[in-house]
């Protein structure tokens, strides 16, 4: 449904100043609003995010009430399926007729007490005096509230209606209360506004229109009028105490709706739905029989689960490799404070192999000076009495002995025959010099081991 009266061109909504940072982050979620007018059920999904508001889908419901309730139950689901958001639980607007808004003044009340104060007025702010009711309400300024009044048996008639169709309702209000909320959604409330929808009755009412307003004395106005236009502009803004060059928009034009054609209350309860954080309004519906679509509802599990595994995180990864780290710490910072006394050890230890190293070539030195004897007087006793010496080295090893005999070749056999030599060989070819034969004999020394000769 939209507003169909005409307006001059330049009647356009007024924003107010911008919301704080942690406000407009709380304006984030997803809207399913419906709104009854002319026998139709008005269908508005909006999504909400800090920066705007967007449409998703409409859709509009022709004789719902007279067509059975699984029918338009089941093209409803399927709208929502077809716009991605099955999970929605939806947010009705009464038509104006079946709910009774009245504004109360409660100066010096705290929001606390506020509840218990409006019981106090309630047989007096309706004329059903035993029928059975519910109300809700909400603030408007520090000294006043808005109190919404329907009766029972007409919730329970939607309630009853909706549920066979089998669309959850997360909340029933009326048309002052999301109108208040859609206008504060991104922007701070304006300092004045005055708007009307035309026609939202559950019947068609020739010039029936509800007018919306805002001012400095009345913070939030709302009544339904029976009157042509003109006259019904002329009270309110007497009620309003509005000058009469005050602007008048469509309830479209007031809550910047994407698309002239969708219902403007639908539109507007989609976006008092659509940010359950920020918004807040009326809902006649008893918080137990009430559906649930928010996101948020996870929030508390969802942090939870988080915490969960960053808690267990903590104990079996990062507590772990603390530990590990400070124990490589605590054993490097050890090793440094006994690496000089290490070092010394190592020294001591250097100097333990050194001192061996020395006394075992003293012992050795000790030994050689009667081994070598013992080589010299085995040469004298094995060598025969024309062969004679020039020289004898003797090494640990081995033995070198230079000299001349009558016949050299019989003295490798000669050598090799004793306890203390053997594999006996010339170093150098044996030379004659015409009386006796010159030779380099080389021998090794049995049992010994020590550096070779070169």
């Amino acid at each position: 449904m939209t507003d169909t009266l005409s307006l001059p061109a330049n009647a356009v909504a007024q924003p107010g100043t911008p919301l704080s940072i942690l406000r407009t982050l709380n304006v984030f979620g997803t809207g399913f609003g419906l709104a009854i007018a002319n026998g139709s059920l008005e269908v508005v999904i909006a999504r909400s995010r800090p920066s705007s508001s967007s449409l998703i889908a409409t859709t509009a419901i022709s004789n719902f009430a007279s067509r059975p309730a699984s029918d338009w139950g089941s093209e409803l689901s399927r709208f929502l399926t077809s716009a991605g958001e099955p999970h929605l639980a939806a947010t009705l607007v009464l038509p104006r007729e079946e709910v009774i808004v009245r504004a109360v003044k409660l100066p010096g009340v705290t929001d606390k007490d506020t509840a218990a104060a409006l019981e106090l007025q309630l047989d007096t702010l309706h004329p059903w005096d035993e029928q059975p009711i519910e109300w809700a309400w909400w603030r408007v300024s520090p000294n006043e509230a808005m109190v919404g009044i329907v009766r029972q048996s007409t919730l329970a008639h939607y309630e009853s209606l909706f549920s066979e169709a089998g669309v959850p309702m997360a909340a029933v209000t009326f048309s002052a209360a999301v109108i208040h909320a859609a206008l504060r959604l991104h922007h701070a409330a304006p300092v004045s506004i005055f708007c009307y929808a035309a026609l939202p009755s559950a019947t068609s009412q020739p010039n029936r229109v509800e007018v919306y307003g805002e001012s400095q004395s009345k913070p939030c106005y709302s009544s339904g009028f029976t009157l042509p236009p003109d006259r019904a502009f002329s009270v309110a803004r007497g009620e309003l105490r509005m000058p009469e060059d005050q602007p008048v928009l469509t309830l479209t034009q007031a809550l910047n709706a994407p698309d002239p054609q969708i219902s403007p209350l639908a539109w507007a309860a989609a976006l008092a739905a659509s940010a359950p954080l920020a918004a807040h309004f009326a809902n006649l519906l008893p918080v137990d029989r009430r559906a649930t679509h928010s996101r948020t509802r996870y929030l508390l599990p969802i942090t939870l689960g988080v915490l969960v595994i960053a808690a267990l995180l903590i104990v079996l990864v990062i507590l772990p490799f603390v530990n590990e780290q400070r124990n490589v710490a605590d054993l490097t910072a050890e090793q440094r404070r006994l690496q000089p006394a290490a070092l010394k050890v190592q020294s001591i230890d250097k100097a333990l192999v050194a001192h061996k190293a020395r006394i075992a070539a003293l012992d050795d030195f000790r030994r050689r000076p009667q081994a070598d004897l013992d080589v010299l007087n085995e040469l004298v006793r094995i060598l025969p009495e024309k062969a004679w010496t020039s020289s004898v080295e003797i090494f640990p090893d081995s033995v070198v002995i230079a000299g001349e005999a009558d016949q050299a070749a019989p003295l490798l056999k000669v050598i090799d025959s004793s306890a203390l030599f053997q594999n006996s060989e010339f170093v150098t070819s044996v030379t004659h010099n015409g009386q006796a034969d010159q030779f380099r004999i080389k021998t090794l020394r049995r049992g010994r081991t020590g550096r070779t000769t070169p």
